[in-house]
């Protein structure tokens, strides 16, 4: 199975509500999820009779127009006493000449199994087929499900497309009744998703990042650790980045510190607007108000939570020292 190893990936829909599943579901990745929406991209015609023909066409016609990785899914919903419609069509029994209807979609499912006197209960699931392509036509496949029955009338707000008449095994209320963080625990897209977690380990995978200083392994510590979305920055000191030596005002040595560290985040695919917390170590109290034009130069905008204590460091000529934490997601 081919890994997913960049930061940017293009998901082939424009329905918003997919959207920002998917984005949920890849944040603790750290992957800045786009749309077709980013790119004026127009919807595919989709032309075969299955969901994993469907969602190829979809996945392969958006990485070719951007030259992204690019992920699709399509998904329906199958009716057991329809022979296992809409299925595929699922959408198409929502088109009208002004666009989707799902209000209109449901009652024409519902008013399907009242009129051949569908048994109650009215067993359906939610099938989802996620296909992640490369822009060289490579292709992972992943396929999920959610079992459970029809309801009517509609009930909830929340969710898109059928989830206001789906009543998904185990529970007594719809997808739309559900919060949307429960949801994304237990639907067909998220039973995909799952299988799709195998080709972003290598984003999950701790990596160690050293600063080539000789104290790290002595010291058994690294320059920075990334760790899916995160990305911690020991502790850095402000010495000349040439001579090694401190300079003597307080100011210097942060501006080198901050250099050091934006340095690293870059090296680690972050960058300053990506810090959420910053902590700071000064040798005396009256440095505060000296070091301020470096500290707001750098992160006046960002506002990162932060937290400053008067410490001695291990070597005199140390005046202050940084550590950050940044979050890509």
């Amino acid at each position: 199975m081919r890994k997913f190893t960049g930061d940017r990936l293009l998901f082939a829909t424009h329905n918003k509500g997919k959207l920002e599943e998917m984005r949920a579901l890849l944040a603790p990745f750290g992957i800045t999820v786009l749309s077709n929406d980013d790119f004026g991209l127009p919807e595919p015609e989709e032309t075969e009779t299955t969901f994993v023909g469907n969602a190829r066409i979809k996945a392969h016609a958006a990485a070719k127009a951007t030259g992204l990785p690019a992920l699709s899914d399509d998904s329906g919903i199958e009716v057991d006493a329809l022979d296992g419609a809409p299925g595929v069509y699922t959408a198409d029994w929502a088109e009208t000449p002004t666009g989707r209807d799902f209000t209109l979609a449901m009652t024409r499912t519902w008013d399907a199994c009242e009129k051949i006197a569908a048994p109650l209960p009215r067993r359906a699931r939610f099938r989802s087929t996620l296909v992640l392509a490369w822009p060289d036509g490579h292709d992972e496949v992943f396929e999920g499900k959610a079992e459970g029955q029809l309801v009517w009338p509609m009930r909830g707000a929340h969710g898109h497309g059928y989830d206001p008449m789906f009543q998904p095994e185990g529970y007594d209320i719809t997808f739309a009744e559900m919060d949307p963080a429960k949801k994304n625990q237990i639907s067909h897209r998220a039973d995909a998703f799952r299988k799709l977690v195998q080709c972003f380990e290598a984003k999950m995978a701790r990596q160690n990042i050293s600063g080539g200083s000789p104290y790290e392994p002595k010291l058994g510590y690294s320059r920075a650790v990334v760790q899916g979305g995160w990305c911690f920055v020991a502790g850095t000191t402000g010495a000349d980045p040439v001579s090694k030596a401190f300079p003597d005002s307080v100011l210097d040595q942060a501006r080198n510190t901050l250099a050091t560290i934006k340095a690293v985040l870059e090296g680690a695919g972050f960058s300053m607007a990506d810090v959420v917390r910053a902590n700071y170590v000064i040798t005396d109290a009256a440095y505060v108000e000296e070091i301020i034009p470096a500290l707001s130069k750098t992160f006046g905008e960002i506002r990162p939570a932060a937290m400053m204590i008067v410490a001695g460091l291990v070597n005199p000529a140390m005046k202050i020292e940084i550590e950050v934490t940044a979050f890509k997601g």
